[in-house]
């Protein structure tokens, strides 16, 4: 009898043990707001349900299971976005940078980065050591002519090099796509893009100095970083230009054009461009390049280099307005650790700001952070809007970004696949 009793006891708690165990985990907004990124407007007041990692209700009506651990939030009078996406980032160029700039970037809405260039070495261990962290797509080394602009990170390729075997050995290592240089030869391209035509990834980058536009648009870039050649083609034959945004339309090709990286040269003298609560995310690599980089601009006294700086980031605003009204699909990235005073998390929104003085509507600006990253990674059945059955990468903003677009920094709650993984006042600054 004993014995029964005991076996009965050892069931009853076994089975309640592992009732607890597989309880399911839910964060339920109620009446928040929904920021439709695909169609515009607002779905108002709406039960958002998150169950573990995934968006498992919106609507208005949610009854909640038993036995399942429910974190319930008043959404009343606050807005939910996608979580945003740095599309030009470099991340994967020193060991111990995801502890040091994840916060930053998720305290400013950034789940998802593209590592434009960098080790994959150093890659693979930052995905591997954290369970939360953004999306991190890839491209490993930059592939550039021989000589390249850069030692750091890049392969110098010419008429010697066998293309094939070395991108066999990048995306091997783990490569998402291939990224481009500007010093590169077109016989050297045309390889690249007819391998990752055969092995069905991408490649983007920098125009080249020696090949059209058309050209490389034409071979199958899949974006083009920055606005290097563009601006001067604008500047000079502007009906040129209209040809080409036919083809980047025709081929799907995007533009990240980083025009904070453009400001930045216009400001380089100025104390406006420091993000003084961002320094201790900057390691001391960066710090020390961009303090030259400062006292060579400081330097430069002649008033018409800073006019003629001046007048390259409008007219580089004008290019992007135009080529976004006339159908290319547009990126945002801010080029962290590419271009000096670039900070991590905050340069994203600066860049946002620029595009939306730029002549983007609010909408189309956030946009640029959220589904079009998604469908240009082709991952949008899984993110880039809030709907049901995506991932949970979501920011809960405190005010309206389609009345205003600064509100995108009114940041209340960071979501990283149904983690709430900050709190921006309790972050930023804290870092010692």
């Amino acid at each position: 009898m004993k014995n029964s009793l005991l076996t009965l006891l050892l069931l009853l708690v076994a089975c309640n043990s592992q009732r607890i165990i597989n309880q399911d985990k839910y964060i339920v907004f109620d009446n928040i707001n929904i920021i439709d990124v695909i169609n515009g407007g607002i779905i108002e007041n709406q039960t958002v349900v998150i169950k573990d990692s995934i968006i498992d209700f919106i609507g208005t009506e949610w009854k909640s299971p038993p036995n399942s651990k429910i974190n319930r939030i008043n959404g009343f009078h606050k807005y939910l976005i996608p979580g945003l996406w740095d599309m030009h980032f470099h991340l994967s160029w020193e060991k111990g940078n995801d502890s040091l700039l994840f916060p930053a970037l998720f305290a400013n809405g950034i789940t998802g980065i593209r590592d434009m260039g960098g080790d994959l070495e150093i890659q693979n261990k930052i995905k591997e050591a954290n369970k939360i962290r953004p999306e991190i797509y890839g491209a490993g080394p930059i592939i550039d002519g021989n000589p390249p602009v850069m030692y750091d990170f890049s392969i110098p390729v010419d008429t010697h090099t066998d293309i094939s075997k070395l991108l066999d050995s990048i995306t091997n290592l783990g490569s998402d796509f291939i990224k481009t240089y500007s010093l590169i030869k077109y016989s050297e391209l045309k390889k690249i893009a007819d391998y990752t035509k055969r092995n069905n990834i991408t490649f983007a980058g920098h125009l080249s100095e020696y090949i059209d536009p058309e050209v490389s648009i034409n071979l199958g870039q899949k974006s083009i970083e920055h606005l290097n050649r563009l601006d001067e083609i604008w500047a000079t034959d502007s009906t040129r230009i209209y040809g080409i945004a036919e083809i980047m339309i025709k081929n799907g090709t995007w533009l990240c054009p980083t025009l904070d990286i453009y400001y930045n040269k216009m400001k380089m003298r100025d104390t406006s461009i420091f993000e003084n609560k961002y320094e201790n995310y900057i390691h001391p690599i960066l710090a020390k390049e961009w303090n030259k980089s400062r006292e060579n601009a400081i330097s430069k006294k002649d008033s018409l280099y800073w006019q003629k700086k001046e007048q390259e980031f409008n007219r580089n605003s004008r290019l992007v307005y135009f080529l976004q009204k006339k159908g290319v699909n547009i990126l945002a990235g801010s080029d962290f650790a590419g271009m000096p005073y670039v900070y991590p998390g905050i340069g994203l929104i600066k860049e946002l700001k620029l595009l939306n003085k730029a002549g983007l509507s609010n909408l189309e600006v956030i946009q640029t952070a959220t589904i079009n990253p998604a469908k240009y990674f082709s991952i949008s059945n899984n993110f880039g809007s809030v709907t049901v059955g995506k991932f949970a990468d979501l920011v809960v903003l405190n005010e309206n970004p389609l009345t205003e677009i600064g509100n995108i920094e009114a940041i209340e709650l960071v979501i990283k696949k149904g983690e709430i993984v900050i709190n921006t006042t309790a972050i930023i600054g804290s870092r010692k």
